[in-house]
């Protein structure tokens, strides 16, 4: 894990700083190329967005407790989330009972060099379940 980064964003022609942690900062650029937007426009689309969900609520906008950082934080989520789907759950190894396995919070076996788990499963993107550990819960519409 590494320390919140702070950066300086266009928002509606006005700057200002949003401080993230850097790999919610890749995740807004990669869903800013994916959609054709500059992180500026899509931080500036998130604050429109939420101010007018304030407004139909009818609150003033400037009332709302929601912040800017928070409400990116929870598009991002949000963003990824729709995108999941099982093959995509399975080709991650999910489900193998360490869903860590991937992400910045996995830790090297005992013995193993420092990072080298991490490595391999960032730069392969695939990591195959492994079978002797105990699977997800299936329904039978996946037999």
């Amino acid at each position: 894990m590494e320390p919140l980064r702070s950066q300086n964003i266009m928002i509606g022609g006005h700057r200002t700083s949003m401080r993230l942690e850097p790999s919610m900062w890749d995740a807004l650029e990669d869903i800013g190329r994916r959609e054709g937007l500059t992180v500026n426009r899509l931080c500036t689309q998130i604050k429109e967005r939420i101010e007018e969900q304030a407004r139909r609520r009818g609150i003033d906008p400037d009332d709302a407790d929601v912040t800017l950082t928070s409400a990116v934080r929870v598009f991002i989520a949000s963003y990824y989330r729709r995108a999941c789907t099982e093959d995509g759950h399975l080709r991650a190894g999910h489900g193998g009972s360490d869903p860590f396995v991937g992400t910045p919070f996995d830790l090297p076996a005992s013995g193993e060099a420092e990072g080298v788990k991490t490595a391999i499963a960032a730069s392969s993107g695939y990591q195959a379940p492994n079978p002797a550990l105990p699977g997800p819960v299936r329904s039978g519409l996946d037999a």
